[in-house]
């Protein structure tokens, strides 16, 4: 039972930043109007939901690694495990402001896309 509370309260962590972009996908795709800032903010949101799955895939990789090795294993792991976290958010980061480029582009008024 300890185990499946680890991975119910991870999913927890990601659940409710899933649900809104899984929210925003849906009206992009369904409310948005087609055109190049669609576009842009499709690519945007579609880098955010990949970095925050790489990101829960990279939480059960660390704790796996916690339920199984050394401790001098484990203290070069969590360097890794540091930076690609940090990788990731950089990467949701790229994505926000991507999605709210593609925004700004739709939303201008009387300008060719």
């Amino acid at each position: 039972m300890d185990d499946f509370g680890i991975w119910l309260s991870t999913l927890g962590y990601a659940l409710p930043e899933l649900l809104g972009m899984g929210i925003a996908l849906a009206l992009l795709l369904t409310s948005a109007r087609p055109g190049h800032g669609r576009r842009i903010g499709l690519i945007g949101l579609g880098a955010m939901i990949a970095a925050s799955l790489l990101s829960i895939g990279l939480v059960v990789v660390q704790n796996l690694a916690l339920r199984g090795g050394g401790a001098g294993s484990l203290s070069q792991a969590f360097a890794f495990f540091n930076l690609a976290h940090v990788v990731l958010n950089v990467l949701s980061m790229g994505g926000l402001v991507t999605l709210v480029w593609g925004l700004c582009v739709q939303t201008q008024v009387g300008e060719k896309r």
